[in-house]
């Protein structure tokens, strides 16, 4: 005889019964890692905005970059912030520095 849970399924052998419970547990065990590894991304992708946003405002940039900046980096957070680092402080540095380029 087999019993449906809402989780899980369990069987009236008592062989199945551990295998299933310890399925469930590994798969709570796998979704609280889970959840701790997407929480941390989560952080670091704000906290990349967030950087990449103070780093813009500091900048020498005109005011009309510096919005089109701050817009790019709302729109598309980490898109936006890695073309910053990669593009936008090297073009400022280039400006003032002509031997950056």
């Amino acid at each position: 005889m087999t019993t449906t849970g809402h989780n899980f399924v369990v069987s009236t052998g008592k062989g199945m019964v551990q295998v299933h419970v310890a399925a469930i547990q590994f798969a709570q065990v796998f979704a609280g890692v889970a959840a701790v590894g997407l929480l941390a991304l989560a952080i670091a992708h704000v906290l990349i905005a967030v950087v990449a946003v103070l780093s813009v405002i500091g900048s020498q940039q005109t005011l009309g970059m510096k919005v089109v900046w701050f817009l790019l980096i709302w729109v598309m957070p980490l898109v936006g912030s890695v073309l910053w680092f990669l593009v936008g402080r090297r073009e400022q540095r280039a400006r003032w520095n002509p031997a950056v380029s």
